[in-house]
């Protein structure tokens, strides 16, 4: 099975796990990868980046450009950029971008319609991201396991937004859930869990500032009309992803927002656990007490995931990326190192 490792420069591929320094080799210049994904029912493997959506057909090997719209909206170099990408079991692609913009292809990605209904939520005009210059970022987009006209959207940040129409009309919800959404991860119709970061615009329009947001894991049980925290009491409630696998539910969190991780002035920790979201318990990582989790996948039945800082304008020479495995006694080893920050996994068939 090939790992592929999306980072702050690029993403690598290798066959073998664990690697050496430097064996992975770097199959696509596409900036920062922002989504690497596959799903059963559609060919390929996809990647969302800052400088645009790629599809390979052949386990990574090769990579062909979507073409997404990126249009020339000021952004960081004078374009917009890709932050999420979906297929759904219809043939249809989607993809999300800043600002955000929400595009969808019915001809395999040959061309592209914006879904202007997205720009019609009533809540929108509230949605900002903390970054310059203040543009939204629609991170997350997802499918509901047994609905496949109801699709989710996550906004970086401006709260989770709901369409029944496979995207043509949607239903705003930002207040349900605190702004800063980072990932939605649909467990089953109606169970979802949701992780956010600290932006909130109704504190820093106050003038208290962004990084006093409430953050944290979150749980709905009713498809979003209502959500819930569960990590309630949790210092480190700065969460940028939640992994399921046979019954635990995995989590990193930071005591403080992308700001403090320039000079290192922040905490990280790991968690687990077994009750889905009951109780947690804190486990200990080879990347702490800094490196954030922010990817995990499954590979020949072990659990990785890769980790580093993110969102740091300038990337640090003195920060490389990991990728580590948990073993059988649940202990986590150092299986893979890269020269930048691990933003996603993905695992294909060669």
């Amino acid at each position: 099975m090939t790992l592929l490792i999306g980072t702050d420069d690029g993403l690598y591929r290798t066959e073998t796990v664990p690697f050496e320094r430097g064996d992975p080799e770097r199959v696509l210049d596409c900036g920062v990868v922002t989504a690497a994904r596959s799903w059963d029912h559609t060919e390929g493997v996809f990647v969302a980046s800052s400088t645009g959506a790629y599809r390979s057909r052949d386990g990574g090997l090769t990579w062909e450009d979507l073409g997404v719209p990126l249009g020339d909206r000021f952004w960081h170099a004078g374009q917009s950029e890709v932050w999420s990408i979906l297929a759904t079991a219809d043939g249809a692609l989607y993809a999300g971008t800043n600002d955000p913009y929400l595009f969808r292809s019915v001809d395999d990605g040959e061309t592209w319609t914006e879904l202007k209904g997205f720009r019609d939520l009533p809540s929108r005009g509230h949605w900002e991201s903390p970054i310059d210059p203040h543009y939204a970022r629609l991170r997350a987009l997802e499918a509901v396991p047994g609905r496949p006209e109801r699709l989710i959207a996550g906004v970086e940040a401006g709260g989770i937004h709901l369409s029944d129409d496979a995207g043509q009309t949607w239903t705003d919800r930002r207040d349900a859930i605190v702004d800063d959404v980072h990932q939605v991860l649909p467990i089953s119709e109606d169970v979802w869990l949701a992780t956010t970061g600290y932006l909130d615009h109704n504190l820093e329009n106050l003038g208290l500032g962004h990084a006093v947001g409430e953050g944290g894991l979150w749980r709905t049980t009713d498809a979003g009309d209502s959500w819930n925290r569960v990590d309630t009491g949790n210092d480190f409630s700065y969460i940028r992803c939640v992994f399921v696998h046979d019954g635990t539910v995995f989590f990193c969190g930071g005591e403080e927002a992308p700001p403090a991780w320039v000079n290192d002035d922040h905490e990280v920790a790991l968690f687990e656990s077994t009750n889905f979201g009951r109780d947690f318990e804190r486990v200990p990582f080879p990347g702490e007490p800094h490196e954030i989790v922010e990817t995990w996948a499954v590979r020949d039945g072990d659990v990785l995931c890769g980790s580093g800082l993110f969102d740091v304008p300038d990337q640090r020479d003195d920060v490389e990326g990991r990728i580590m495995r948990r073993t059988a006694d649940g202990a986590y080893e150092t299986v893979g190192r890269v020269d930048a920050n691990v933003s996603r996994i993905e695992v294909v068939s060669a």
